[in-house]
């Protein structure tokens, strides 16, 4: 195992580039720190506040990078590892199995990285590749190639060094994650009203959710409607009269009116009967067939009897239900964010 000898301040402006590469998202050392685990190997890296010379073990910076990616939602998994050796160690106790892969693995070095290629995806002639192998090794083998090859793809994507650049998602350019919590901005480079890399890491870091920017939590819900196939309309987000989105059928007519009217509230607090009588005072005055508060916290029992005995059509969206869109929102998967 090697190690990198160098400055911690230098390291950490080293793993904050590749981590917003990676991930298209910009963070902070505050926001680093708040992703490493007490325990880390690098924990002392990030936090010590004196500028030292340390010795990093290069594993140790590759485990933490996966780890990050993870945490960020750029990854289903928070552990890639090392595909050949991944490999070796699930096939060590079959003879037959460990041979083929040998035979794989060093017909791909053969045909390609022997050849000065650095990374999988470098002029990597893949269905050649795949048929030579069932040519000269058989079926068995066959199977075991594909699962090296994106395995080492997995491993690629999620690896901190320059010299591998595949990244899982082509993000054009780093987004801050503290726009996530500090500005009203509805600018989404990958999406309509709220960015997916925002939706990404609020899937994994649910408790966060409450701590988002309350405009932020309006653009999620109009996002969620948009992605449904509905006609959205999102509020001014300040004097907007109490109704945040607004949300058509696909092939409703432009003067028709909507369908439902939202309400989005980022709050601890329990949502009061108050508030629902006076959503349901603006469905009946803007004609609409019902209505949806979307909350981090959930109905008070009052709100839930009121509903109930004068049969509003007042839906709950609450932090539970929430969590479940995020988790339909997310995208996790190789190639170029294009939409829905």
């Amino acid at each position: 195992m090697g190690s990198w000898i160098t400055i911690n301040t230098s390291f950490r402006s080293f793993f904050s580039d590749r981590i917003g590469y990676k991930s298209g998202l910009a963070l902070n050392n505050n926001e680093m720190i708040q992703l490493l685990d007490k325990d880390d190997p690098l924990f002392d890296v990030f936090t010590n506040q004196k500028e030292e010379l340390c010795r990093i073990r290069t594993n140790h910076i590759e485990d933490t990078f996966q780890k990050f990616l993870y945490r960020l939602g750029v990854t289903s998994q928070d552990f890639i590892g090392h595909a050949p050796t991944l490999l070796e160690m699930e096939f060590r106790s079959d003879p037959s199995k460990i041979k083929l892969f040998q035979q794989v693995l060093c017909y791909l070095g053969e045909t390609h990285f022997d050849k000065g290629k650095q990374s999988i995806f470098n002029d990597f002639n893949e269905s050649q590749y795949f048929e030579n192998i069932q040519i000269e090794f058989g079926g068995e083998a066959l199977i075991i190639a594909h699962r090296l090859v994106e395995l080492m793809k997995d491993s690629e994507e999620a690896s901190p060094w320059d010299w591998l650049s595949a990244r899982v998602l082509d993000w054009e350019s780093p987004l801050e994650l503290k726009a996530l919590f500090e500005s009203e901005s509805l600018d989404a480079m990958y999406g309509r009203f709220i960015d997916q890399r925002y939706l990404n890491y609020l899937s994994i870091n649910t408790e966060k959710l409450g701590s988002i920017h309350w405009r932020q939590f309006e653009a999620l819900t109009a996002e969620y409607f948009e992605r449904k196939g509905y006609k959205v309309e999102i509020g001014s987000g300040r004097n907007d009269g109490g109704i945040d989105v607004r949300v058509w059928h696909p092939n409703a007519d432009a003067s028709a009116p909507p369908v439902q009217l939202i309400q989005c509230k980022r709050t601890k607090s329990k949502i009061d009967k108050v508030l629902v009588k006076s959503l349901w005072a603006d469905v009946i005055d803007e004609n609409a067939k019902g209505g949806i508060i979307v909350t981090t916290s959930s109905f008070s029992p009052g709100a839930q009897e009121i509903c109930k005995a004068r049969k509003y059509p007042i839906r709950e969206v609450n932090r539970e239900k929430v969590i479940n869109w995020l988790n339909e929102l997310r995208r996790v998967g190789r190639g170029v964010f294009m939409g829905d």
